[in-house]
């Protein structure tokens, strides 16, 4: 319990102390490709769970439905002036999760491969969102198991703002990571179940 206080304590610590230096910087394309590449070698978390739902389904709701599976999202808008087809979704677009205090988050998609694979990049120097973080790309993979299942492997790779509390970070970052996966499958499986009944 002590310890768990200690971690939540060093946590808030550093979301008050760093975040004003995570938009002072600007992340090259090249790092941003180079993380995407490391997502696939050496991710700084990954998790995986089952959704019972149909690969597509499941695309469409990760993508396009944030709001309804991030815990304090309330909208979302998009940008296509910057994708490959631009009145669509597509590598370039930007997704904005609007937060219910307000801040944003500001994400760029880097891949697009429906329904198997997408990946983008959280963008904190266009963000408002509060992050001990100077960026950090995510991939989502999916794999049909069978016309009602999805196995879906989520690995990110990131950088903190600090080194010295790179470990905790990383400790709180994967244990939130997991958690919140769990709960977008709960919440994608029950949905696809009241839409497909209706």
């Amino acid at each position: 319990m002590c310890d768990m206080l200690r971690v939540k304590f060093s946590l808030a610590i550093l979301a008050l102390t760093l975040t004003s230096h995570a938009g002072s910087q600007m992340i090259p394309d090249g790092l941003i490709t180079e993380e995407l590449e490391r997502t696939q070698t050496e991710p700084d978390s990954v998790t995986e769970v089952v959704i019972d739902a149909p690969a597509e389904y499941v695309f469409t709701f990760l993508t396009t439905r944030l709001h309804e599976y991030v815990a304090d999202a309330s909208a979302l808008e998009f940008d296509h002036s910057g994708s490959i087809r631009s009145d669509q979704l597509g590598e370039g677009s930007f997704r904005t999760a609007i937060m219910q205090n307000g801040e944003f988050l500001v994400q760029r998609f880097l891949l697009m491969d429906p329904p198997r694979e997408f990946a983008y990049h959280a963008d904190m120097q266009r963000s408002t969102l509060k992050a001990p973080l100077q960026y950090s790309v995510g991939r989502y993979r999916l794999t049909e198991l069978n016309k009602q299942q999805t196995r879906l492997n989520v690995a990110v790779t990131y950088r903190a703002t600090s080194r010295i509390f790179g470990f905790i970070l990383r400790r709180a970052f994967s244990a939130a990571l997991r958690r919140d996966f769990d709960r977008a499958a709960d919440i994608i499986s029950s949905a696809y179940i009241e839409e497909s009944a209706s």
